[in-house]
């Protein structure tokens, strides 16, 4: 079986297409598992060492319609020509569109040759190059049930699977009791200045109030100066710009602040952690608000919007949340209560089914 999983840019995309990769090769060890990405994003970091092929596309970011990229439709052209040659070579039995631009072209070429197509959503809303392919699908495979309204008049079966996890973040789900005594604060696989901002400004006086430990994961471009106010604050901290064993730190945290991108959601699910989601505000269709309103809704997280973010408000906010130990626990419950560990089984087992099909069809 060959299958491509097309997309990335962020860990949002790029996370779930790793661990489907890795259950697609659990089922079937001859499976050929490859990587349609683009050189605009954590394509080459996230999958460096993973052991699968990265092919790139010259693709660029946003819409190759966009007026303000005019060399965007020239690379778009560019991509579905290397996409067409790639697919004529090595005809893929499955394409898996992961979401974002990169997804576009193969998604496409998949159609123009008739071979199976299948789009993984992240989020409550759609992204535009998922909903454009959705018409073309056989089927769709959902985190969020919101999401489903979105394609309402798409032919494809919709699934609300879940997002498929890696192993690591699937034993945090077989340890309810693995929490630690820090409150962990991460900004997503880029980092997020606002939020940084809004944590180190208060920082003094969560750890004063409350004792506990702080790990905050900043993003690389911003870990030297985060690194900084702390130590002019006078607050021990953890600080990274990235960090490529998550899990290590969930395993150490009994609080989450984060940004509302789905995978980060799905990954504190596991670990059964309760949340302070700050939703980023600029995110497309604001999905990072109404993904953090599910969670909400759900009585697993608390959503602060960043907009109206102050010391006077966010501190007390997290050591009031910190010191109900009830109130967290209950939280925790509902967090866990919302993972779908065997999200990723359920697709694997479509595409394999999928090409089967393409094979006798």
């Amino acid at each position: 079986m060959r299958i491509w999983l097309a997309g990335g840019g962020t860990g949002g995309h790029l996370c779930p297409g790793m661990a489907l990769a890795d259950e697609l090769c659990r089922i079937r060890p001859d499976s050929e598992v490859g990587f349609l990405g683009t050189n605009e994003g954590l394509d080459r970091e996230l999958l460096w060492g993973c052991g699968y092929r990265l092919e790139i596309l010259a693709a660029g970011r946003g819409s190759p319609l966009s007026w303000r990229k005019p060399a965007n439709s020239i690379r778009f052209v560019i991509a579905l020509w290397q996409v067409w040659r790639l697919f004529r070579r090595e005809r893929p039995d499955v394409v898996a569109a992961l979401g974002g631009f990169a997804a576009g072209a193969p998604g496409i070429m998949a159609r123009i040759m008739r071979i199976p197509l299948i789009i993984l959503e992240q989020n409550t809303v759609p992204g535009r190059t998922n909903r454009l392919l959705s018409r073309w699908a056989a089927e769709i495979f959902s985190q969020f049930e919101e999401a489903r309204t979105w394609f309402a008049d798409s032919p494809a079966v919709f699934h609300h699977s879940g997002s498929p996890l890696r192993e690591p973040f699937l034993k945090l789900l077989a340890d309810p009791n693995c929490h630690g005594d820090a409150i962990l604060v991460m900004g997503g696989s880029q980092g997020a200045k606002r939020l940084n901002d809004i944590v180190a400004e208060a920082a003094r006086r969560i750890v004063g109030e409350t004792g506990c430990r702080l790990i905050h994961v900043a993003g690389p471009s911003h870990e030297m100066e985060i690194r900084n106010r702390y130590r002019r604050a006078g607050v021990e901290a953890e600080v990274y710009g990235f960090h490529s064993n998550m899990e290590e730190l969930y395993r150490r945290s009994r609080l989450v602040v984060s940004r509302a991108g789905a995978i980060s959601l799905a990954e504190l699910a596991a670990a059964g952690l309760p949340a302070i989601l700050v939703p980023l505000p600029s995110a497309m269709d604001d999905h990072q608000r109404l993904n953090a309103l599910s969670l909400v809704h759900s009585g697993a997280a608390l959503a602060y919007e960043e907009t109206t973010a102050s010391t006077d408000t966010f501190a007390p906010l997290v050591v009031s949340l910190w010191k109900d130990e009830a109130r967290r626990l209950a939280m925790a419950e509902e967090m866990r209560r919302t993972a779908r560990p065997n999200s990723g089984r359920e697709i694997a087992l479509a595409i394999l089914r999928l090409a089967g099909e393409a094979h006798h069809g």
